[in-house]
């Protein structure tokens, strides 16, 4: 998903695809909610060769490892962006990110390694997030479609996708 599409309605209603209401969670539920996230990915790249196989049917178009990638990438890059959101004074604007230009290679990739910094880039963000205090909450960013988070909303934001894309995994597990 480049960050053209707009998936920003996840922050105001439950995804009516994979069920997920960030909405829902309390600041306190965030991290952790990113650490157990990160390690159903671990297990779910472990699975060997169904890992790297095509998915079943037309609907789907990565492979289990390389939605893991993807999800691999959008933990740095929504790392890289909380974290300047934290540091700058007015908020920043990001450039726009191309899921289709950064998924070029992630079929061939390890699929352990894939989930080894998969969780470390999860942690990464966790223990920000475990940091993050009173009005650093509200600290703003925009997206280059201009799109408006806060801390608080990106990281609920964050969290939709990487579920969304386990749900998919699962998806192709199951064979749609």
């Amino acid at each position: 998903m480049s960050d053209e599409k707009d998936w920003t309605w996840v922050l105001e209603r439950p995804c009516s695809e994979c069920g997920a209401a960030v909405q829902t969670l309390s600041r306190e539920e965030l991290a952790p909610r990113i650490r157990s996230t990160a390690a159903a990915w671990r297990d779910m790249l472990g699975r060997g060769a169904l890992v790297t196989q095509p998915p079943h049917g037309a609907s789907r178009t990565w492979t289990i490892l390389e939605y893991g990638a993807h999800v691999r990438d959008v933990f740095d890059l929504f790392e890289d962006r909380i974290r300047t959101m934290l540091k700058k004074r007015k908020p920043p604007t990001f450039k726009d990110w191309n899921q289709d230009d950064a998924a070029k290679g992630y079929a061939d990739e390890d699929p352990n390694k894939v989930a080894y910094v998969l969780a470390s880039n999860a942690g990464k963000i966790a223990d920000i997030l475990d940091r993050v205090k009173g009005d650093e909450w509200a600290k703003e960013g925009k997206r280059s479609d201009g799109a408006e988070f806060t801390v608080e909303s990106i990281a609920r934001y964050l969290i939709h996708d990487v579920e969304h894309h386990l749900w998919d995994a699962h998806q192709i597990l199951d064979g749609d």
